[in-house]
């Protein structure tokens, strides 16, 4: 059955886009910590819009849902202005559930 799994991946026409998505996504990855690290996202809001967004989209492409997800929810947040605090942990569960995505 592995094999057969393999066969099935190799074959797999989407197989380059998703690692270019891959390596993509660890460069938004480290824009994300980089905004975290900073403490004030405010400064920094529309730069986390168009990352979120771009996540969001991408990542339900190419069968991250959790990602998709955790952007998609940093997204909304900060497009209603949502309370900066539930940015902020929106904010890191995204940045955690690339990390576990990218291991």
């Amino acid at each position: 059955m592995i094999q057969e799994e393999r066969h099935l991946i190799s074959n797999d026409p989407f197989a380059p886009l998703r690692q270019r998505f891959l390596v993509r996504c660890a460069d938004q990855l480290a824009e994300l910590k980089a905004i975290a690290r900073q403490g004030d996202a405010l400064p920094t809001r529309d730069a986390m819009v168009s990352i979120a967004h771009s996540l969001a989209g991408a990542a339900g492409t190419f069968g991250f849902g959790e990602i998709s997800a955790r952007a998609s929810a940093l997204e909304t947040l900060l497009i209603e202005n949502g309370d900066e605090g539930a940015a902020e942990a929106a904010l890191h569960a995204l940045i955690a559930e690339i990390e576990r995505t990218l291991q």
